[in-house]
């Protein structure tokens, strides 16, 4: 990977020792450098609180030709000797290398690398495309780097994709810390995938699913077609402007949701947790949100899962006026169900 830049004050870009690139603290926006190099002047102006509004937590160094003490949110404090122009370095490398995900951190080195490969893909590298005109525009469209990136699944040095270990595994665990999630996993040709394998998982035929008919077509076709659960659909709202969403409110009484198990599969009416999953379209296509809290409050005591369908949103647990709409975010307890939400698909 490329050095990142080192960002200072401009009256201090001549004195940085440095091989690295240094630009302007005026002309960054900080997602391109490693480190930053302020006065104690420039501590006083703003800009650590800027930085910290960052939220990238870059190391912090103020460069002071008087003992002063560091204020808070510096890393410390230089006089410009040769071995802190060094300490300076490592930490512009420690960045750099907390930085990256797992797996993206782990195929840069393997690309740098510049290993030929015999195996698949077989444009080996976008080599086999550059010997056709039609091909070299496809090349140089996407660059070098793409295809050179684009590798068999089976390369040690990456992980295996297949049985969860390696880079793949640790970037599976990064991701589920990262959303608050108890367990994550990848899942290719993206959420509709992610949905069906779900529903195929949990669902069979004889088991009821709660449905909101506002659910996405991979529901329909992983839950009702494929698996063959027997469904409860539960009621969408459709305003005057053709809005779909919310679901109706009296959807999630319990003693209608018994009336309506009655009319499909009369011996579970009475079970203490009837549905073996409740499918809920928690970001509709039209803007609709639902208060995952109150859905769990309300029907989980009667499903053993209930998966949110997410594939519309999936940010809304880093924002805290959301948080009750996040199922990743909800505090579980035996009473109620494992939650299951797919907000990402690649």
């Amino acid at each position: 990977m490329k050095s990142m830049n080192i960002a200072a004050s401009g009256e201090l870009i001549p004195r940085l020792s440095t091989h690295r690139n240094v630009v302007a603290l005026d002309s960054t926006d900080f997602t391109d450098v490693a480190a930053v190099v302020i006065t104690p002047a420039d501590s006083r102006s703003g800009i650590l609180a800027l930085l910290k509004r960052t939220g990238f937590h870059l190391p912090v160094f103020m460069l002071a030709d008087e003992p002063v003490s560091a204020p808070v949110g510096v890393t410390a404090v230089i006089g410009g000797n040769a071995q802190e122009w060094l300490e300076l370095e490592n930490a512009a490398c420690r960045y750099e290398a907390e930085l990256l995900p797992p797996f993206y951190g782990t195929l840069t080195q393997y690309v740098d690398m510049g290993n030929s490969t015999f195996a698949c893909p077989g444009h080996q590298h976008g080599e086999f495309f550059r010997k056709h005109p039609a091909g070299r525009h496809f090349y140089d469209f996407f660059g070098e780097n793409l295809f050179r990136a684009d590798m068999c699944n089976a390369d040690v040095k990456l992980g295996d994709l297949l049985i969860h270990e390696g880079s793949a595994k640790h970037a599976q665990k990064f991701a589920a810390k990262v959303f608050n999630a108890d367990k994550t996993y990848f899942v290719l040709n993206g959420t509709s995938a992610a949905n069906k394998v779900v529903t195929n998982a949990l669902l069979t035929r004889g088991d009821l699913v709660l449905f909101d008919r506002n659910n996405h077509k991979s529901n329909h076709h992983g839950a009702l077609i494929q698996a063959g659960a027997t469904p409860v659909y539960l009621e969408a709202a459709r305003n005057p402007f053709g809005f779909i969403g919310g679901i109706d409110a009296h959807c999630f009484d319990e003693t209608y949701l018994r009336d309506q198990i009655r009319d499909v599969m009369p011996e579970s009416a009475d079970a203490s947790r009837p549905f073996r999953l409740a499918i809920i379209q928690l970001g509709t296509y039209d803007g609709t949100i639902y208060n995952a809290r109150q859905v769990v409050d309300k029907i989980g005591h009667l499903c053993d899962y209930i998966l949110f369908d997410s594939a519309w949103v999936g940010y809304e647990q880093f924002i805290n006026m959301m948080a009750d709409t996040s199922p990743l975010r909800l505090e579980l307890n035996e009473k109620r169900p494992w939650d299951l939400c797919d907000p990402i698909g690649t």
